[in-house]
């Protein structure tokens, strides 16, 4: 590259100054182009560890494990109501004897109070109380699995996410040291009186535009950072940097093996949260023709409230979670393939032709036939198009993780 820009002119310290900042620009593009650093450290971090953390120590997962195990344990307590209140609840419930159709009040007066009651003379309040706890307990199985998924979804998005935030801003940083290169050299061919003051100060416009967009860029390295260390379990302040090997480029993009279609019939069967709309939902109504079955008729429109509101309620939130998630993957499909094809046009065509620009304007420059203010804009299309680029790819594997999220389908 020094021995295309140079021909057989006698190098400047300023030219000079200027070629190194072209080479270590060029170091900040893909592997196909220029192969990066390698070199580990401490703080580099694979996403299969991220998510073997957040499986194991993330509080919100620990919360809803306890919770479903909480409603699992009273189960067996109903059927011989150790547990006060739900013996006071469900002994108050609205509904007949079986065999001589006493309310609860009735029961309550006769028998004694709730917990000395004879559960062969309830049947009817034990049948629907074991009935609701089971559903409860059912449920929060089925929201603590989903929420495995989405936290493991939400690691995936923000390492990505940060993965790529890394990448800009060593962009960004070698987009500064090229304009600083600029700017030596465009004070020293003002002092001659070669280019014009305005020149000189819209690189350094430029210049001061470019650093506060890394001080932006940095913040948001540190608040992507701190949430990925909190869905991980790991140390809020402490240290991150994502690495993915081989590097992920353009070329080597995970394909989605699958259809809109695959994923919104994989949402049914393998998501959670969709199944547990499902159960509940076939619960709920088959608990409506027990109590057709088993309760008397003078109090079956008080028995079957509760069962019916439930199966109601139930059917209603589980059509609403179908239709807005799978607008979410139609939305979500669609944007990947935008991003996917984005990220193949600025890697394939716009970045190289950004390069050739550059690198061919700063050949002109140095021999007179090129004015400055078309290489500082070959020098800012390129930062530009480059963020892009890797914009792009971020999109695409932050999209990939959402599907999996939503649909519950491994993808590639």
């Amino acid at each position: 590259m020094l021995k295309r820009c140079s021909f057989h002119i006698v190098p400047t310290m300023v030219h000079t100054c200027i070629l190194l900042s072209v080479a270590a620009l060029l170091t900040v593009w893909p592997s196909q182009f220029c192969q990066a650093d390698e070199t580990s450290t401490d703080q580099e971090i694979l996403l299969e560890r991220l998510i073997e953390d957040a499986l194991q120590g993330n509080q919100q997962l620990i919360a809803a494990a306890a919770e479903a195990q909480r409603y699992n344990i009273r189960i067996p307590l109903v059927d011989n109501l150790s547990d006060p209140l739900l013996a006071f609840y469900y002994l108050d419930f609205p509904i007949a004897n079986i065999s001589r159709g006493y309310t609860s009040p009735e029961n309550e007066e006769k028998f004694g109070p709730p917990t000395l009651v004879d559960v062969e003379t309830v049947r009817g309040e034990i049948l629907t109380g074991r009935d609701m706890v089971e559903n409860l307990a059912l449920w929060y199985d089925y929201l603590s699995a989903d929420l495995i998924l989405q936290v493991a979804g939400k690691v995936r998005e923000d390492f990505y996410r940060l993965y790529f935030i890394d990448k800009i801003i060593l962009v960004t940083e070698q987009s500064l040291a090229t304009l600083d290169s600029l700017i030596a050299s465009s004070s020293a061919n003002y002092a001659v009186g070669k280019i014009r003051q305005k020149d000189v100060l819209r690189a350094h416009t430029e210049r001061y535009q470019l650093q506060a967009e890394l001080i932006r860029l940095r913040q948001q390295r540190i608040a992507t950072e701190s949430e990925l260390n909190y869905l991980a379990a790991r140390p809020i302040g402490g240290p991150l940097s994502p690495m993915i090997k081989p590097e992920l480029t353009h070329e080597s993009l995970p394909e989605m093996r699958h259809s809109t279609v695959d994923l919104i019939s994989g949402m049914y069967q393998k998501r959670p949260l969709g199944k547990g709309y499902q159960s509940l939902g076939g619960r709920f109504k088959a608990m409506r023709g027990m109590v057709q079955m088993y309760f008397n008729r003078e109090v079956q429109t008080e028995a079957m409230y509760e069962a019916d509101s439930g199966y109601r309620s139930i059917k209603a939130t589980g059509a609403d979670f179908y239709s807005s998630t799978v607008a979410d993957l139609q939305a979500t499909v669609a944007n990947l393939e935008k991003n996917g094809e984005l990220a193949r046009l600025y890697g394939r065509v716009i970045v190289p032709h950004d390069h050739q620009l550059f690198e061919a304007g700063l050949a002109d420059l140095r021999v007179g036939n090129e004015d400055f203010l078309t290489v500082l804009n070959t020098v800012l299309n390129l930062n530009k198009d480059q963020i892009l680029y890797y914009q792009a790819l971020a999109d695409y594997m932050v999209d990939m993780a959402r599907l999996e999220a939503l649909s519950g389908v491994t993808l590639n």
